[in-house]
């Protein structure tokens, strides 16, 4: 609990006692039972007390840990705001605002400790806990996890070495007018800024900066008139920095500096000047005596960091064991240099990722996400992109960047091409050097490709589509870009199985499970739709009602299921032979319904003969018989005095009554019917 708070404990009473184990019971319990009640999903099933409780809980937590400052209630703070986060995405079904998790890590590696982030970062999928113990663990939900403990780690590697370098400018600049807090403050600036972590690495990452001041340093321990530090370039040892004026260290071939990294260990020299001996630079001061340490990176030299004075004698082996010690700070910086580009890389191809996938799950819409897969795609690897849609044999190209679309849009894969292969091995595929390549890439011509990478989509075991890289250079894409584009790829994988899903299940809430058209509901709101639009646009419109002759005769003798077999074969006939912007519905039982957009009484009359004689000459089937029926067909149009769908459901009801008197087999026209106020 802290030295300060053993001291309180130490000169207070049992009574003080008790009244501090109250002070961290109440809250620790009240953070529990809002656990619990999280777990038992209550965000969804009692959201008005959960919430409540949830930010009691909070706000209990910021006074004594942001009002007083005390340190030991931060995890539990932090813990309340993540699952106080957790139950807003579940209460309102909010999965993007998970995303919220990402700054919220960063932001944390800035202002607490190593242990408080990875103690937290633990807790989180606590969270998910109702999701591991379902065993509803996607792909989705490991692509995030592995997203935020990424981001996470950059950001613990990245902070404690910006503090690291506030610590070695404050307590070991000798000779300066003081320590200086202006890293520090900037730190705390740059983390609370909107553009946070990038700004931070740009702003704190100075390598030239570190070393000079590490040479100053090393200057005023061992009391050297001058240090510098030579760096391997290509084999020869160029000067990097030095704590003499710009221009005053020549460097030369071979000499001492040479002989040091050769092999590989400190030497030191005490009466130069007499014995003429090489130092490998050149200064406008003579060199008496001097002492040089190699800089390694295991075993392999990264350079020398030499200390020369007038003086003779001014350096011993111990000078050289201080010399040693800041090479291995220098190691680090160098070796820094070289990692940071990457990491930058990284930070921000992660960043785009994140920003990318958090896109894919916004929207069920097939055409939304594809946009967004290719415009994330071309951020990671800017290319042409082409991506096609898995449907049946068929590959439509639904979306594309920079590709010249050719005439085409729907393709059969041809045997041979790049793309057939891909799809028959199921994994991705990238070819450096398409001239290399005699086969064809793709199912039509493509000019000036270098390289070409193919990713096929895969949800579980079903081909959603297949993206498609194409460049004019060669050794376009990069490793790290592939696995990149892998991620966003499998990521976009189950955001359109998703949105696939979804769509079927739309379509089996307005289908009839039986013939595939419309159900009886959808075909009223239809209907109540095109009626409100005929309110603002003056177009005919055409209503068919049709019925099935003598249906209840061929249940009776042949059978329900031979009787749904007709219903089906007499819906298809209609799908078919009906336009695709009609709408075609079943209507009830035996009867189904069609309204015909923009057509007027004539044309329906056309259309309604067209679908009887195409049943009539039509011979359904079975084991057995060869079964042939006949349709009857009511018409209403409007206008022709219709004010609402109700009167034309009804006028083309009373035809159909007209039909079915009339001898059946037959279309007739609520217009031409010689007693219109035919009561059915």
């Amino acid at each position: 609990m802290g030295n300060h708070v053993q001291k309180i404990l130490q000169r207070r009473g049992d009574k003080k006692r008790q009244s501090f184990w109250l002070k961290r019971g109440f809250p620790f319990l009240l953070l529990l039972l809002t656990y619990l009640g999280f777990l038992l999903n209550f965000p969804l099933k009692r959201r008005g007390l959960w919430f409540t409780a949830s930010i009691i809980t909070v706000a209990v937590y910021s006074v004594p840990h942001i009002l007083k400052k005390e340190k030991k209630y931060s995890i539990e703070f932090l813990f309340s705001v993540a699952l106080l986060i957790s139950g807003v995405v579940n209460a309102f079904s909010i999965p993007w605002l998970r995303m919220a998790y990402f700054p919220f890590m960063i932001s944390l590696t800035a202002f607490y400790g190593l242990k408080t982030v990875i103690s937290l970062f633990l807790l989180i999928p606590f969270l998910e806990l109702n999701s591991f113990m379902n065993g509803n663990v996607s792909i989705e939900e490991i692509t995030f996890w592995v997203s935020l403990s990424v981001t996470t780690a950059i950001s613990l590697f990245l902070v404690p070495r910006m503090k690291k370098k506030t610590v070695i400018r404050s307590s070991f600049k000798i000779g300066e007018e003081g320590p200086k807090n202006m890293d520090l403050e900037a730190g705390q600036k740059y983390s609370s800024d909107e553009k946070g972590i990038s700004h931070y690495i740009e702003s704190m990452f100075k390598p030239e900066e570190e070393i000079k001041d590490l040479l100053l340093v090393v200057k005023n321990i061992v009391f050297a008139d001058s240090v510098n530090l030579f760096v391997n370039s290509e084999g020869d040892l160029k000067l990097r920095s030095s704590t003499e004026e710009s221009g005053s260290v020549i460097p030369t071939d071979g000499g001492i500096i040479n002989l040091c990294i050769k092999e590989k260990k400190p030497l030191v020299l005490s009466d130069i000047s007499e014995k003429k001996i090489e130092v490998g630079y050149l200064k406008k001061d003579k060199i008496s005596s001097l002492v040089a340490v190699p800089v390694l990176d295991g075993n392999f030299p990264l350079g020398v960091l030499t200390a020369d004075s007038v003086r003779f004698h001014a350096f011993s082996s111990a000078d050289s064991n201080t010399l040693i010690k800041f090479t291995n700070q220098l190691m680090r910086i160098l070796q820094r240099e070289r990692v940071y580009p990457q990491i930058y890389r990284s930070y921000t191809t992660l960043k785009v990722l994140n920003e990318e996938s958090s896109k894919l799950l916004s929207s069920l819409n097939i055409d939304f996400i594809v946009q967004s897969l290719i415009e994330g795609a071309y951020k990671i690897a800017p290319s042409d992109i082409v991506f096609f849609m898995a449907k049946g044999k068929e590959f439509e190209m639904l979306h594309y960047i920079g590709a010249s679309p050719p005439e085409k849009n729907v393709f059969t894969l041809k045997k041979g091409t790049l793309l057939d292969m891909v799809v028959k091995n199921k994994e991705p595929f990238y070819l450096s050097d398409v001239r290399k390549y005699r086969s064809p890439v793709m199912p039509f011509k493509i000019d000036n490709a270098g390289s070409v990478f193919v990713l096929p989509m895969f949800y579980e075991k079903d081909l959603i589509g297949i993206l498609v890289f194409l460049s004019e250079k060669i050794d376009a894409i990069s490793p790290a870009q592939i696995e990149l584009l892998k991620v966003l790829g499998n990521q976009a994988s189950t955001s359109i199985a998703n949105a696939k899903f979804h769509a079927e299940i739309e379509k089996l809430a307005i289908t009839d499970g039986l013939t595939g058209l419309f159900n009886h509901r959808h075909f009223q709101e239809r209907l109540s739709q095109e009626f409100d639009r005929l309110g603002r646009f003056s177009e005919p419109l055409s209503l068919l009602i049709i019925d099935i002759d003598n249906f209840k005769g061929i249940n009776d003798t042949y059978g329900h299921p031979v009787g749904d077999s007709v219903l089906k074969g007499v819906a298809g006939i209609i799908e078919k032979t009906v336009r695709n912007i009609d709408v075609s519905a079943r209507y009830g039982g035996e009867e189904f319904a069609v309204i015909l957009l923009g057509t007027d009484s004539r044309g329906a009359f056309k259309m309604a003969e067209r679908l009887r004689k195409a049943v009539m000459n039509t011979a359904f089937s079975e084991e057995k018989h060869a079964i042939k029926v006949t349709v009857s067909t009511g018409i209403s149009a409007y206008p022709y005095g219709i004010k609402n769908k109700e009167e034309l459901i009804e006028r083309a009801d009373k035809a159909l009554y007209r039909a079915k008197k009339s001898g059946k087999n037959c279309s007739v026209l609520w217009n031409e019917t010689e007693d219109k106020d035919l009561s059915i």
